[in-house]
């Protein structure tokens, strides 16, 4: 067997894992207040996300071609026990080449351990998942959902595991109505269903609008800080419902509406606002329309993510939602505050989901999570629309993976959102891409739909679809199971 690789060749890789392990110990110096802040029950989680970390600051490419030629674990399905897989590849090389491996701390978790962890803590959240589907699934609620029971009722028939409230749309009367809708509902079918109301955060959306407006490449469109916007002929405006963010715009900053709509550049800054030019849109020219997305790419807006309108909701919410959804969260004081925030309100086991939708987030996620979970049960969920206009579409697959990654390593579940069977849940017909997409969804713990006429039968479609593929497929890792079309 060792005959077929040079001892050295074995040596070097032991020596390389060796250095990866060691490194991976030493990170935990560098996170000592963090960790401390953490319940004992979920450190060893904190230590694996570490160590984690850890080993990814690194190119393992090379390592991990010379362990495949070898018959060795390559490290791609480490992320849940990291020192686990790195002592077990190292145990192995030890045999093989005789050499005295390093004595290193036991391992925070192990094989089984590091599953269970991620079940553990997806239970605690989202609730148990239905028989025979692993994955659980959020819907949005329409604002009809307040007056008409039969809407909740259907989606609960139908497969809904958590019901989402937008924190953003309506209030406390029709949050409630919803509630009762939903206890109806629970009673009827006999299905259990979680709670999840969302905070809005400083979220910067276009104002009131009039008049029709469409622009097209090469057009200027004023943002203006008063919703009184003064009428131009040479160049329309439209208000922004966060007057404070124009102020921190600079020119040469990106700006995109509704999910990337429309993509400019400013080009004129003003007491009243800013210029932007309109260097791209999705069709040929693009309808501007009132409470609409804007996202602000390369700028720190430098604004709190709790908002005064956020607290209002969190009286609500505290007391009547299960988890509550942070949006716009940047640093880890924001996830302080929330818990802060929740415990103040008597939310004691509120849990609390972060909502990744900007670069600062993204960029900030190991931080964020190590912050979160001093505040259980957590979760995090990838906010693709937003996330794909800061950091670009063309980015979005790779760093969607590195939020699954990142989160199985902390052993805190993932709901996947943005845009799931759209068309399906909008118009009846999913298309092909979006079929994809939803196989794909299957690799978090949730995923989320959004409201639509059709909505139940996406929550149909979607069980189907997550069903069949949970015996294809695990995380990262692909299920053999028996093929059909192998039977020749």
């Amino acid at each position: 067997m060792v005959a077929s690789f040079p001892l050295s060749d074995l040596q070097r890789t032991a020596e390389a894992l060796c250095e990866l392990r060691a490194h991976a110990v030493e990170l935990e110096a560098h996170f000592t207040e963090a960790l401390r802040r953490v319940p004992p029950q979920l450190e060893p989680s904190a230590r694996n996300l570490i160590h984690y970390v850890g080993v990814r600051q690194h190119d393992l490419r090379d390592l991990q071609r010379a362990l495949h030629r070898q018959g060795l674990s390559s490290l791609g399905r480490m992320e849940a026990y990291v020192a686990a897989t790195l002592d077990a590849v190292l145990g192995t090389l030890g045999k093989l080449t005789g050499a005295e491996i390093p004595a290193f701390p036991a391992p925070p978790v192990g094989f089984d351990e590091g599953r269970a962890l991620l079940e553990r803590n997806t239970v605690q959240l989202l609730g148990r998942a239905p028989a025979g589907r692993d994955v659980r699934i959020m819907v949005t609620m329409p604002q009809d959902a307040a007056t008409d029971p039969s809407i909740i009722q259907d989606l609960l028939a139908s497969g809904m595991n958590v019901m989402r409230i937008n924190g953003a749309k309506d209030g406390p009367e029709a949050w409630e109505r919803m509630l009762e809708h939903l206890q109806q509902a629970k009673r009827k079918t006999g299905n259990p269903c979680k709670v999840q109301v969302d905070l809005e955060g400083p979220n910067p959306r276009t104002g009131p609008l009039e008049r029709k407006l469409r622009v097209e490449v090469g057009d200027r469109l004023r943002l203006e800080k008063d919703p009184a916007v003064r009428e131009d002929p040479e160049v329309p405006a439209i208000s922004c419902t966060l007057p404070e963010a124009l102020d921190a715009l600079a020119v040469g900053d990106r700006v995109s509406y509704d999910d990337g709509s429309f993509r400019g550049v400013v080009v004129e800054t003003d007491a009243r606002g800013v210029t932007v030019e309109i260097r791209a849109t999705a069709k040929e020219n693009c309808r501007v329309k009132p409470q609409k997305g804007l996202n602000f790419p390369d700028t720190d807006l430098g604004l709190p993510s709790l908002t005064a309108r956020d607290f209002e909701v969190l009286e609500f919410a505290a007391q009547r939602a299960d988890v509550v959804a942070l949006s716009f969260v940047r640093t880890p004081d924001d996830v302080h505050a929330l818990g802060q925030a929740l415990r103040e309100r008597k939310g004691w086991n509120t849990g609390i989901v972060l909502k990744i939708e900007t670069r600062r987030a993204f960029e900030q996620l190991p931080r964020l999570l190590l912050a979160a979970l001093a505040h259980p049960p957590v979760g995090v969920m990838v906010a693709r629309g937003d996330m794909g206009v800061e950091l670009g579409f063309e980015r979005l697959a790779e760093a969607q993976e590195e939020v699954l990654w990142m989160c199985e390593a902390a052993h805190v579940p993932v709901i996947w959102a943005t845009q799931v069977l759209e068309s399906l849940a909008k118009s009846g017909m999913p298309s092909r891409a979006e079929v994809t997409d939803a196989a794909m969804s299957g690799r978090a713990e949730c995923v989320m739909l959004n409201k639509g006429p059709y909505a139940a039968e996406a929550v149909r479609f979607l069980d189907d679809v997550l069903r069949r593929m949970q015996d294809h497929q695990h995380k990262k890792l692909t299920m053999l199971r028996k093929l059909r079309i192998a039977d020749l």
